[in-house]
């Protein structure tokens, strides 16, 4: 009979790679504190030999792509101290996005995240689960964040890299998790959003990177691409009158306007930036809205697309 392996015995390790494709081998610092993981150990196209033979009966099928997947939540958070870099920000660069540092001491201390078109980084994922080690090279992602009221709010990142065999490697990796503070949760006290310089009663804010992750299996290529990127959104709260803003007349002339999430310590106490992250977006156009009922309170869902400036790479921000 089998030992059982337990999936709960889990650990995710990522490090940027100087070369893209090359392996990295992380290290305990690299360790990324997940949850709702979802392990995808082989995945391809699959193409039919279709072959034909005097009776009915199946052709045997081969797989011509390989690679591998990886998806998982990370907390919502921002840092102990302005000038720390957040645990997740390894998983950015390997999301399309840039992170420009300011170490304290000193004014502007902080690290804001903001979106690239070239340069894309990738990143080595170690992957082990109760002493089985599954590794992808020249790994790259899509990353969404959920901020609902009254729940944990959490980046969910998908990565997609190469395919590399299965090994057993019996002990578990060592690991720190000292860059990833908890989460705090969703509401008055921890959470503001401003759309249009209006202080929207929010129930749900959802923000996509929008990023085209696709898989390149050529002759002499093994890659994975970002080919593009869209970022989108929405922001589902209670209705106003006409007068304070008129949602359907924006989306029907496709007005845009600033938005600005603040989630975490500061929004309660200014002076305290400490565990905050900010998302802004100058440019957020207004899309057909929706209704729904909450508690006998009509809410309404405004979507969002975020348009960068002539300038380019600046549809958004995220600062922590």
């Amino acid at each position: 009979m089998s030992t059982p392996k337990f999936i709960k015995k889990l650990a995710v390790l990522v490090a940027i790679e100087a070369t893209v494709g090359t392996i990295v081998v992380p290290v305990a610092a690299d360790a990324i504190e997940v949850s709702d993981v979802t392990l995808t150990p082989i995945e391809g196209d699959e193409v039919d030999q279709g072959v034909i033979r005097p009776y009915f009966g199946a052709s045997e099928t081969a797989l011509v792509t390989l690679y591998r997947k990886i998806a998982f939540s990370v907390g919502f958070a921002g840092v102990a101290a302005p000038g720390d870099l957040p645990g997740w920000s390894t998983l950015m660069r390997a999301c399309a996005a840039s992170v420009t540092n300011t170490p304290a001491p000193g004014p502007g201390a902080g690290t804001v995240f903001a979106p690239v078109t070239d340069g894309i980084e990738s990143v080595s994922i170690y992957a082990t689960v109760d002493g089985m080690l599954y590794k992808m090279a020249g790994a790259r992602a899509n990353v969404k964040a959920q901020v609902d009221a009254k729940q944990i709010p959490k980046w969910q990142y998908e990565f997609t890299g190469s395919f590399l065999p299965v090994v057993d490697v019996g002990a578990m990796p060592a690991v720190n998790y000292s860059k990833f503070l908890r989460p705090l949760g969703v509401n008055k006290l921890n959470t503001s959003l401003v759309l249009d310089g209006f202080a929207a009663a929010c129930n749900s804010f959802a923000f996509d990177f929008g990023n085209q992750v696709v898989k390149q299996d050529l002759m002499n290529v093994d890659t994975t691409e970002i080919t593009g990127r869209a970022s989108t959104g929405s922001v589902t709260f209670r209705n106003t009158s006409v007068a304070t803003k008129n949602w359907i007349e924006m989306a029907r002339e496709g007005v845009k306007v600033p938005l600005l999430l603040t989630h975490g310590r500061a929004v309660s106490n200014p002076a305290d930036t400490s565990n905050t992250v900010v998302i802004s977006a100058p440019l957020a156009q207004i899309g057909k809205p929706t209704f729904s009922d909450q508690d006998g309170i009509q809410m309404i869902t405004v979507p969002l697309r975020y348009i960068p400036s002539n300038a380019g790479n600046d549809e958004w921000t995220i600062t922590a």
